[in-house]
């Protein structure tokens, strides 16, 4: 060839090798913004949904709703297959008392996650405060089929049990999560309740001292255990177990109130007083104490502090029979017979009544959430025509278990009957 054909072949080849470095360029520089695109944007935005969810937690945890709301809701928004964002959401409209918004969200973040178990026992807790009681239970169930080895799960399917009044089923998922971890402190604490709703004091006082010994920092567990001690007889170590809820942050009325009454049984007469006078310097308008001070009055031949005890304990409660009977029998003392009769007639038109309350109040004692038995004590008092009373105990009902209908239904019943009259 020619020189001048040679240069032309050097330049073409160089235009070649030019228009070929351009075209890698720009494919390098696509490929790169698709990585950045497709790879470190969705990295950087689900790291700050992360970060969302977090404080979310923190603020749902704080009780303030409505910011956890839109911490999850922003959250989502960044990464739309989160399910910890819709977990969270789902937990905190349940919060706010929007159900169904809690349904969604937790559905959802199941039907990005099916075998998370966390979930589905959100969705049974939404179930359960709403009143859908068998889908809560199924709910459950379908949970414990991923996973039927957590002991935590366990725990809550009894919880749920108990809620709903079945102690009996309660007490085996206890069990069964105790099984599969003995440390679980509060399977143990919650087995022991559930056998003082059988009526089960004996066992129950196994599980309340195994409870306590895994975590002795346990307030309500040492009280629950002085209660189980004091219907056994066993008012010494009642009391050990009484002083201890007390120092361990459980300071209230009705743990100096037992506490008196166990150093009653021991004989223990004025440091029992002084427990009662503790309960009246938190609670002016606590009956039983006033009434328990009428009583050592009378052994004291204080029979005008006694009157005024008793008297008090009845202006406080008009039903309560126990005190019109001492308070009749103080007056026969003393020569007043027309006062004794009228006072013993009203405690036997009563005193089935109490009866009735003290069998529902017992559980109470250990129970006071236990949403059935509120029930159940509303339907005492209406039965005796107490109907302001049967009225706050299906309030009661309902603000422990919102959707629990057979509470709403009694309710509603109650207030047509009081404005009809």
């Amino acid at each position: 060839r020619s020189k001048n054909g040679k240069n032309d072949d050097s330049i073409r080849r160089y235009k070649t090798l030019r228009r070929g470095a351009i075209a890698a360029a720009i494919l390098l520089l696509i490929g790169g913004a698709a990585i950045y695109t497709y790879w470190l944007v969705p990295i950087r935005e689900q790291a700050g949904a992360r970060v969302l969810v977090e404080k979310g937690n923190a603020l749902l945890q704080a009780g303030q709703t409505m910011k956890a709301i839109d911490h999850y809701s922003r959250a989502i928004q960044l990464d739309a297959t989160s399910v910890l964002a819709h977990n969270g959401l789902g937990m905190a409209y349940r919060g706010a008392g929007d159900f169904p918004r809690a349904e969604r969200y937790l559905r959802r973040a199941i039907s990005l996650d099916s075998g998370a178990v966390e979930t589905y026992n959100n969705l049974a807790i939404v179930y359960a405060e709403g009143g859908r009681l068998r889908e809560a239970e199924a709910t459950y169930r379908k949970a414990l089929t991923i996973d039927s080895t957590s002991a935590v799960m366990r725990f809550n399917v009894g919880a749920f049990y108990a809620q709903v009044g079945s102690y009996a089923a309660a007490a085996e998922h206890y069990k069964r999560a105790i099984e599969l971890r003995h440390d679980l402190y509060q399977a143990h604490n919650n087995l022991a309740l559930a056998y003082i709703a059988l009526g089960n004091t004996g066992d129950a006082v196994t599980e309340f001292q195994t409870s306590i010994r895994l975590n002795p920092r346990q307030g309500r567990a040492y009280y629950n255990l002085g209660l189980a001690l004091e219907e056994q007889g066993n008012y010494e170590t009642a009391v050990a177990h009484y002083r201890k809820a007390l120092g361990n942050g459980l300071d209230n009325p009705d743990v100096h109130y037992h506490l008196g009454l166990a150093l009653e049984g021991l004989r223990q007469q004025m440091q029992a007083k002084a427990q009662y006078e503790r309960v009246l310097s938190l609670d002016s308008a606590h009956k039983e104490a006033h009434y328990r001070l009428g009583l050592i009055a009378v052994g004291q031949a204080n029979f005008k502090d006694a009157e005024e005890f008793f008297t008090a304990a009845i202006d406080i409660d008009p039903q309560y029979a126990d005190a019109h009977y001492n308070l009749a029998r103080l007056f026969m003392k003393q020569g007043s017979r027309d006062a004794a009769t009228r006072e013993m007639e009203l405690f036997r038109s009563m005193s089935a009544y109490n009866r009735e309350v003290e069998s529902i109040e017992r559980i109470l004692l250990y129970l006071p959430r236990d949403s059935k038995a509120h029930l159940q004590l509303g339907q005492i008092h209406e039965k005796y025509q107490q109907h302001d009373r049967a009225i706050a105990s299906y309030r009661m009902a309902l603000s422990i278990r919102p959707g629990f209908q057979a509470a709403r239904q009694a309710l509603s019943a109650v207030l047509e009957m009081s404005e009809s009259r």
